[in-house]
């Protein structure tokens, strides 16, 4: 009787099989140290439970094996072994969800098939770290992915299935019941929480099938945990799992399978007797070859910030499902390709948007640009870059380098035959000299007259793109604003930023950070947090000095999903923190609110202040001076008294001196108009006095 569904239970029920007429080789499979890929026992529980099964891959591999040796003097006569051919993949994700948790954003799906497009045409960044010794073997596997644009009922799509069901906190392969395209016109990620098994060899992260003909939606396409989708968000890791999975779907095999025998029917990938776990460069398990083990490959075990290679052999074997109109050519055929609104035909208008991992650069520095479009044609990507190098690109996956301090707006316009759509991200990059002079010492920011973001300010989103980060009245520790994650509306979930501006730590003895934050939870049992991070880099890395989450990030009562808005001061909590370590040694910081949202509610910060001594003395306190009116519409009077000479500097808010004064000692209170300051514009400017080591700051607003 032919088999329809697998219970992967059935899997440690079986204790040999036989799968095309031998033996497999058994291994400890772990996958990247923490898990396993299922992909070859549950070939072992087809061939074992299904006869027809057996013959079918018989058939298939027998095909493969004829399509390589007609295509022998092709891949000797080019160097390359190239067919010029682009094969694209139609794919939908299916996000099986039993929370929130589970539920990730479309950036974390577009982070995953921009991993798998440079994965399998070779423009990955870390290809440079291919040994020597198979340089001349790592192959453009000439396979693309893009997320269907339409339904198989001919609907518009943004290639994201969402489904909300207990089965996916343990999942089976029955699954895919719930939600399964027709396989032979996409590819069908399932994405799960975890995969239920009771496998003593380890976690399973993901599992794929081969290609057959004659082959139904449940025993195809690729099921993957949603920690292992892409590089951010949910995601532990470099997204190489589904690059991994993805090769399976191709038809490629693990190298170890059947040891040293060579069982992955690949000719230029050295055989392995067993998995290799980490990533140990100098393995040769079969000694009677002389090449060491390809632990870079994306078919073995190693972790996969260590694989980053497909072989020649292995497209070639991968070209012949693409070219065969029965097995994968019928997903990747033009006619598919123009029903499912990959290319050409498009009846959908496109949809522009992108996203940055990280928006915050040094300058001589460069950003990569994520395309999280919907609709698109491969070709339709017109990108503009003022401030940066390049300044235009149609490229999917564009990186470009900023030389100067600024903040730079990025365009995307994207076309199909349907139309055109355009994103505008006016404060998209903001770049920092690398060895900057110092802009300012303190942090004192209450939002009552400033918008986020802002020059000095920085939002990144990697999320939902409907969630704005922003200044509201709605709420405020004091005054009458504050700075909200507005995430009510939000069943995805995502990570959400906000970015100070430098602070100069380079003269200071101390440093205090004190703040307010609100938050309530939609149900008692929540996983949202915050975390409180430091850069002393300008934002090339981050460290995390402070956690929060349970009733350390809980400030008001459940709202059972009605938005969160405190309503009076015992629902915010009022944090300190000593900063003190950064002021051994000339350090400029910024600070980072980082928000993980798993189904929470709003968020809103407020009276952020950097308390820093210089000296003995702190900035704010036992100020020798006063300003009035402020805030101010022009005119400014400063009162001050001072026992020696001393200076006043006036710098804008980013550090830049507009106008000193010194001023002789005074023994009576002492006054002088700032008249400068009438010809200043809007905005908010710091006055400090300088006297001697002591120096005392205030902020001074221009309406």
């Amino acid at each position: 009787m032919k088999l329809n569904l697998i219970s992967i239970s059935s899997l440690f029920l079986l204790n040999a099989v036989i799968a095309f007429g031998q033996t497999p080789h058994h291994h400890n499979h772990q996958h990247d140290e923490n898990g396993v890929c299922l992909t070859d026992e549950f070939e072992a529980i087809l061939s074992a439970e299904d006869p027809d099964y057996v013959k079918q891959r018989q058939k298939v591999e027998a095909y493969i094996a004829d399509y390589i040796a007609n295509h022998e003097a092709q891949i000797r006569k080019n160097a390359d072994g190239t067919e010029s051919t682009i094969h694209r993949i139609p794919v939908v994700f299916h996000i099986f969800h039993a929370e929130t948790r589970d539920n990730i954003s479309r950036y974390q799906v577009m982070d995953a098939i921009r991993v798998l497009n440079e994965d399998f045409r070779r423009t990955n960044e870390d290809r440079v770290n291919t040994r020597a010794i198979f340089q001349s073997r790592a192959a453009d596997m000439e396979v693309e992915f893009h997320l269907a644009r339409v339904d198989p009922n001919g609907n518009c799509t943004d290639g994201i299935v969402r489904i909300e069901t207990p089965a996916a906190a343990s999942a089976q392969n029955s699954i895919k019941g719930l939600s399964c395209w027709d396989n032979k016109r996409y590819l069908n990620i399932h994405v799960v929480r975890t995969i239920n098994s009771n496998n003593p060899l380890g976690t399973v992260l993901g599992y794929a099938f081969f290609p057959q003909f004659n082959q139904g939606c449940i025993n195809d396409g690729i099921v993957i945990r949603h920690d292992r989708v892409g590089t951010i968000n949910t995601s532990g890791s470099a997204g190489r799992t589904l690059t991994h999975e993805a090769g399976h779907y191709f038809s490629l095999h693990h190298p170890f399978r059947d040891g040293c025998n060579g069982g992955d029917f690949v000719n230029d990938t050295p055989p392995a007797d067993n998995p290799n776990f980490g990533c140990n460069l100098n393995t040769n398990s079969c000694p009677q070859h002389p090449e060491p083990d390809m632990i870079e490959n994306y078919m073995d075990y190693a972790n996969d910030v260590c694989t980053n290679i497909f072989t020649v052999g292995q497209r070639t074997r991968a070209k012949g499902v693409l070219n065969n109109a029965n097995l994968r050519g019928d997903v990747s055929n033009p006619n598919n390709l123009k029903q499912v609104g990959v290319v050409g035909g498009d009846v959908c208008a496109p949809v522009s948007d992108f996203f940055l991992r990280n928006n915050i650069i040094c300058s001589g520095e460069s950003v990569r640009f994520i395309d999280a479009s919907v609709g698109t044609n491969p070709d339709g990507y017109e990108w503009s870059f003022p401030g940066g190098t390049p300044a235009t690109s149609t490229e999917r996956y564009p990186e470009v380098t900023y030389a100067e301090e600024g903040v730079y707006p990025v365009t995307l316009k994207v076309n199909n035959d349907a139309g055109s759509d355009t994103k505008v991200m006016w404060r998209a990059v903001w770049v920092k000299y690398d060895d900057p002079s110092p802009f300012q010492s303190w942090l004192i920011e209450d939002f009552e007259l400033i918008d986020v973001p802002n020059g000095n300010w920085t939002v990144q989103n990697l999320g939902s793109p409907e969630v704005e980060i922003s200044v509201t009245s709605d709420a405020a520790f004091s005054g009458n604003k504050s700075v909200k994650f507005g995430f009510n509306a939000v069943k995805e979930h995502g990570i959400y930023r906000l970015v100070t501006p430098n602070i100069d730590l380079t003269r200071a003895t101390s440093a205090q950070l004190n703040f307010a934050y609100a938050f309530a939870p939609n149900s008692a049992s929540f996983a949202d947090r915050m975390q409180l991070r430091v850069s002393t880099d300008c934002g090339k890395t981050w460290v995390t000095r402070r956690n929060y989450g349970g009733m350390t990030l809980q400030t008001g009562p459940v709202q059972n999903n009605t938005e969160f808005v405190p309503a009076n001061p015992s629902e915010w909590r009022q944090e300190t923190f000593d900063l003190g370590i950064y002021t051994a040694g000339n350090n400029t910081i910024m600070l980072m609110w980082e928000f993980e949202t798993r189904g929470g509610n709003n968020f809103y910060l407020d009276d952020i202040n950097m308390s820093v001594v210089l000296g003995t003395d702190r900035f704010g306190s036992n100020a020798l001076f006063e300003v009035y009116p402020n805030p101010t519409q022009g005119e400014l009077e400063i009162e001050f008294q001072t026992l020696q000479a001393s200076t006043f500097v006036l710098t804008s808010a980013t550090g830049q001196v507009l106008w000193s004064k010194e001023v002789p000692a005074a023994q009576s209170i002492s006054r002088m108009r700032l008249e400068l300051f009438e010809q200043l514009p809007a905005g908010i400017y710091f006055l400090q006095h300088k006297n001697g080591d002591h120096t005392s700051v205030k902020k001074v607003v221009k309406q």
